[in-house]
């Protein structure tokens, strides 16, 4: 999901490796010259140790010291403990995506079809990908951008850069056996370790995106795993697949127009096209979110709106 060089891979296996074996205790960090965090440092538990790695890692790939230390020196910094439970753990029942196929949420869709309908026909003239389907991703991830975002997603990405060392793997796994008593240690070390990769992947890959305007990182909302924008894209799916779909020449991922025809361009780059195959189409839903149950969601909820509502049938 990464957009990384092999360059970058190597710089990435590095900083997993600084980041295990860094001291999970260290020095709280100071403020540097002039930034925000001068009155009293990071109160929410980043350290030197931690965030040193982190910030050794970005300069290799071309990032400024100077600019960066003024966003993680920043006193709105926060560790989100709560975002690593659940990446680890990574929730993904049935039972969550019922919701999306109520005849509530239908209606919904629907009216969202009907509202936006020269929008949704030109992406799925422009990409091939039926409004149904565009119409339905969109319900599911944020509700058509209704859905409150509740993280930044700045520190969701650097709280799982961090978290990949073996103090950290102690807390968390005290923390969780209490309600998952058949979770090993083993299995929760590799887990956090692949998301510290993860985590400073995306990191990479936000800070790219926002490299003309690193103020605004702190005002960018995402999910638990970093997801941003109405269709909830990851950064680094946000630089390799998101598209200018009103011609305004950038890419605003909170502007239906964009989110629209992101989506579509997204499915498109992997594997739609509408002579493909049921299982093409199946497999490029399942790139954009790695579950069975959301995939058979939003083909429920593209059928269901392919289908006339009780009251047009009734009136046919």
């Amino acid at each position: 999901m990464a957009v990384l060089s092999q360059m970058a891979g190597v710089i990435l296996m590095a900083f997993v490796l600084a980041v295990i074996g860094a001291a999970a205790g260290g020095q709280t960090l100071q403020a540097a010259p002039g930034s925000r965090s001068a009155k009293a440092g990071n109160k929410e538990g980043f350290t030197s140790g931690e965030l040193e790695p982190v910030m050794r890692a970005l300069q290799q790939l071309g990032f400024e010291r100077k600019t960066i230390a003024r966003i993680f020196y920043d006193d709105r910094l926060r560790k989100i403990h709560r975002v690593v439970s659940i990446n680890a753990m990574n929730p993904d029942r049935s039972e969550f995506y019922t919701q999306f196929t109520s005849r509530y949420a239908i209606r919904l869709a629907r009216r969202f079809q009907s509202k936006h309908w020269a929008l949704l026909r030109q992406v799925e003239q422009t990409h091939g990908v039926p409004r149904q389907f565009l119409t339905a991703i969109l319900l599911v991830e944020t509700q058509f951008g209704r859905a409150a975002l509740p993280y930044r997603a700045l520190e969701v990405f650097t709280t799982l850069a961090v978290e990949g060392n073996p103090k950290a793997v102690d807390r968390h796994y005290d923390k969780l056996r209490a309600r998952h008593p058949d979770i090993e240690k083993d299995w929760l070390a590799s887990r956090l370790g692949k998301k510290a990769q993860f985590g400073f992947s995306e990191l990479a890959s936000m800070l790219s995106l926002f490299r003309e305007n690193m103020a605004a990182l702190y005002d960018v909302r995402g999910s638990y795993a970093g997801a941003i924008g109405i269709p909830q894209f990851l950064p680094s799916s946000t630089l390799r697949w998101s598209v200018d779909g009103d011609g305004d020449g950038r890419v605003d991922l909170n502007t239906l127009p964009d989110a629209v025809a992101s989506v579509g361009n997204y499915l498109k780059q992997h594997g739609w096209t509408p002579e493909a195959p049921f299982r093409d189409k199946w497999r490029a839903v399942w790139e954009y979110n790695h579950s069975e149950h959301y995939v058979r969601a939003i083909f429920e909820v593209a059928l269901r709106l392919q289908t006339p509502s009780s009251r047009k049938r009734l009136s046919s």
